[in-house]
């Protein structure tokens, strides 16, 4: 080797040659030999494949790098044997030195040498079996020096080719004092590779053990980058799994959802037209399930859920499919029952099942069903109209007591295909002309003013009549067309409470209903300012209902949205007070003007103890929040003077007034305040009757 003289520039240049071979290796090795900095200086470190480990037991030991060299020449093999072998390292301690005489500055402290197990052999086929054996034990070699020349055998290019068709991960090093092939013609023949590094013979010490550490470094950090790839690509894997179950399966229950229910249903479907056979679907939804869920909480509701799709898995059948298509409607595919009545006895056994108690929260709760069913190929030949005739039995289960089963008839058909002419009657309605707004009068039970109208839809339709709201309602909800009927009430009613007043007659709020699909409507807040500003009616005349359920559905959105309407500058108003499960906390934080009493306590204020406790309890906390009420359907002067006598502030019902047109509306405001019972003066029936308010037992309810 080539003697270092520290006195001269020659020498200097030596040091920073060998540095740049260095710092090569570094390059080569995606990463470089990982060593910390001394004195600002970096210096040869012990690399961090030298310093991985492995497990033995309950300890880790060093694994010690292995390298091989296949070399014909017996004084090479001794001196790769001595620098990679092993013990101090005199060669990096002499270099410290150098440097720190040419440089000026103190001499660090040098660690150890890194250690090496290294493999000799004078033959490229030796080498390829070494290569071969080592990667079988599960201890590969890192790194291989090669020399290029090797008479009686393989050169250095085969070997180097043998070595790496036996581990293609090896690194390798070609020692060469000739220029037998150069890199281009070496990547010409084998193609581009990072897995090669060319060592010009003679070399120094300081050279063939950066090498070594560099390239053994490289090898561990593309093994662990292997390792980490492989962890990677397992979470994508189990990720990916996951997301194909939550895709198709339901988060609370676990069971199938509509998407995985339908393709099962369809693949059944295609089965039995080729090779026959029954399948029947059935559409089970839980008897009262929102008193559950509103009385007890949400958390007790998904509770309930749980082990009601647990009762009905397990009396099913392998074959059988139980899937969740949300709240408490699940479905059922039972697939080829003989007989109809196999069919059945699977049915009352599950309707038997979930009729037992279940206790959430320590309350014992019973929750009854209601099963619609129908038949392929009897009753349909498609998915769709399957769960349509199913969902069709299904309300007729309800209709008749439920808890029970309804198989499809053609009876239900009849229905279904009114349904259908509904839908698509009501599709159009608004464009006909069909759709009209009736008013309720609200009192102030101080005054016996008007001092609000509720704007109620209506539907005439020239073949089906009058179609009551609770008939077309759901089915606008259904159907998506609730949103634009909602926009059409809430223009129409701004537009009419501002032509009242510009008749001179009293200024009254008007009260909109707003639907739940109207409530998730992005910028609401913005179309309830263009109705007022095209309507030029005042904010403040102008009053939003929302049903205290709705608002329960997503507390903290809703309270974004009601922050976002109260800046429009209208009214709000918790309507149905009492019938769903308020959080105190939340009604609290509500930036609402109003709680509405649902009429259902109002009904029984004058004769039921618990009504009345009710009733007064809500009036009593509404005016420790600085919030008005209102009550709802009150329709005689016992209840009206009851209410009174708890502070009630507002009532509307048949009492006062039931809903009618705008015309009849302008009429009741300009005729002054009316007599409240409680109050003095209070009005009688022949009082009320010269008014012309005096009401049919058949009027209906709005």
């Amino acid at each position: 080797m080539r003697s270092i003289k520290p006195n001269n520039a020659a020498a200097e240049a030596g040091v920073m040659g060998r540095r740049q071979i260095a710092t090569c290796a570094n390059h080569a090795s995606s990463g470089g030999v990982r060593s910390a900095p001394i004195n600002g200086r970096p210096h040869l470190a012990v690399s961090a494949a030298v310093e991985s480990t492995e497990n033995h037991g309950d300890q880790e030991s060093p694994v010690v790098p292995r390298i091989l060299v296949v070399d014909d020449n017996s004084d090479i093999l001794a001196l790769f044997s001595k620098i990679l072998g092993g013990g101090s390292s005199t060669s990096a301690r002499t270099l410290e030195q150098l440097e720190a005489s040419l440089l000026g500055v103190d001499v660090p402290e040098i660690p150890d040498q890194p250690r090496f197990q290294l493999d000799v052999t004078n033959s490229g086929e030796d080498g390829r079996a070494k290569a071969i054996a080592a990667r079988l034990e599960g201890r590969p070699y890192r790194v291989a020096f090669v020399d290029m020349r090797m008479p009686g055998g393989w050169n250095g290019l085969e070997t180097i080719e043998a070595l790496w068709e036996a581990d293609p991960d090896i690194q390798v090093v070609i020692c060469s004092a000739y220029n037998d092939y150069s890199r281009n013609e070496i990547v010409g023949r084998r193609g581009r590779s990072d897995n090669l590094l060319i060592l010009r013979k003679p070399f120094e010490a300081i050279e063939v053990l950066q090498c070594a550490c560099a390239l053994s470094d490289k090898w561990s950090l593309h093994r662990e980058r292997e390792v980490r790839l492989n962890e990677l690509e397992q979470r994508i894997e189990e990720r990916t799994r996951q997301l194909q179950y939550q895709a198709t399966h339901d988060a609370l229950t676990g069971l199938p959802n509509r998407t995985l229910f339908m393709d099962r249903l369809q693949q059944r479907i295609a089965y039995a037209k080729r090779h026959g056979g029954r399948i029947v679907v059935c559409l089970i939804d839980l008897d009262h399930f929102k008193f559950v869920n509103d009385s007890l909480g949400h958390g007790r509701g998904d509770q309930l859920l749980k082990t009601v799709s647990d009762r009905m898995s397990g009396c099913l059948r392998e074959s059988d499919t139980i899937a969740r298509f949300g709240g408490d409607e699940f479905v059922l595919l039972l697939s080829a029952p003989h007989e109809p009545e196999d069919a059945m006895q699977i049915l009352r056994r599950l309707v038997a099942s979930l009729s037992q108690p279940v206790v959430l929260g320590g309350q014992e709760v019973i929750v009854t069903c209601s099963v619609g069913c129908s038949t392929y190929p009897e009753d349909g030949s498609d998915a769709n109209a399957l769960l349509k005739f199913a969902d069709a039995a299904m309300y007729c289960a309800k209709e008749i007591g439920r808890n029970g089963i309804q198989v499809y008839n053609d009876r239900l058909r009849g229905r279904i295909d009114e349904r259908i002419k509904l839908e698509s009657e009501l599709r159009r309605a608004l464009d006909r002309g069909q759709l009209v707004l009736d008013y309720q009068p609200q009192v102030d039970l101080r005054t016996g003013r008007i001092v609000g109208m509720e704007s109620l839809l209506r539907w005439k339709h020239p073949e089906f009549g009058l179609v009551a709201p609770g008939r077309f309602i759901p089915i606008a909800e259904e159907i998506g067309v609730i949103v634009p009927l909602t926009e059409w009430v809430l223009r129409q009613a701004c537009v009419q409470n501002k032509a009242w007043q510009e008749a001179g007659l009293p200024p009254v709020q008007m009260a909109v209903n707003l639907s739940m699909k109207q409530l998730r409507r992005l910028k609401l807040d913005s179309l309830v300012a263009q109705c007022l500003a095209s309507s030029r009616l005042d904010p403040g005349f102008l009053e939003l209902e929302v049903t205290e359920s709705a608002t329960m559905e997503d507390p903290e959105a809703t309270i974004l949205l009601m922050r976002a309407l109260k800046k429009c500058g209208v009214g709000i108003t918790i309507d149905d007070f009492g019938t769903g499960f308020s959080n105190l906390r939340y009604l609290r934080q509500f930036p609402v003007d109003k709680l509405k009493l649902d009429g259902s306590f109002v009904r029984d204020i004058a004769s039921d103890a618990g009504s009345l406790a009710i009733a007064d309890a809500i009036i009593a906390m509404a005016h420790r929040l600085n919030l008005k009420v209102v009550a709802e359907m009150a329709e005689t002067e016992e209840q009206v003077a009851c209410l009174v006598s708890h502070g009630c502030d507002y009532v509307q019902g048949y009492y006062f007034g039931r809903p009618v047109g705008a015309d009849e509306c302008a009429r009741l405001l300009r005729s002054g305040p009316f007599p409240v019972p409680g109050h003095t003066g209070a009005a009688s029936a022949r009082d009320r009757t010269a008014r012309g308010l005096q009401l049919g037992d058949s009027a209906s309810r709005p």
